[in-house]
């Protein structure tokens, strides 16, 4: 298994887990469920390691992929620049989430952690989100906002002039 594949085969793993501990831990927010917040801090502390291998990846599948046709190198740097970000924010929600496990026994420093960890996830969540969004446009130009507006703009041209003015604005 190469770099490429290590990566495409990963990618989805952090940002799932990411969303789903995040979603879990809300939930045992309000809730006051200790089990529920457990298993979110499991959640995020394994999306955070899933997360190294696909950023440690990412540069070797950038080499492989740059020079084909439809990839755009401005669309690869804002997305490895929001993945530097995402990493971070992902393992620091982890580590502290290892804290929050190891330290559940003592009240207040487990309802300070809860609070850090929930934060470090809406954070992490968001960069995740973005990351995958960008990444997607690598090799799926048809979710890149210029080709999109660009292919709208064509179709509203070609139902015999009913397109708006501003649409012919945009063109």
């Amino acid at each position: 298994m190469n770099s490429v594949q290590v990566h495409l085969a990963l990618t989805h793993v952090p940002v799932i887990l990411s969303f789903v501990g995040l979603i879990m831990l809300v939930i045992a927010f309000f809730i006051k469920n200790s089990t529920l917040t457990k298993t979110s801090y499991i959640l995020l502390l394994v999306a955070g390691v899933a997360a190294m291998p696909v950023f440690f990846t990412g540069e070797g599948t950038e080499e492989a992929i740059e020079n084909l046709p439809g990839v755009s190198e401005s669309v690869i740097e804002r997305h490895e620049e929001v993945a530097k970000l995402a990493m971070i924010a992902i393992a620091a929600a982890g580590l502290v989430a290892l804290a929050a496990l190891l330290s559940a026994r003592w009240q207040t420093t487990a309802r300070v952690f809860k609070v850090v960890v929930l934060l470090l996830a809406v954070t992490s969540g968001g960069l995740m989100a973005q990351t995958a969004h960008l990444g997607g446009q690598i090799r799926h130009t048809e979710i890149r906002n210029g080709i999109a507006l660009q292919n709208g703009n064509e179709n509203a041209g070609g139902n015999g002039g009913n397109g708006s003015q501003q649409e012919k604005d945009n063109d």
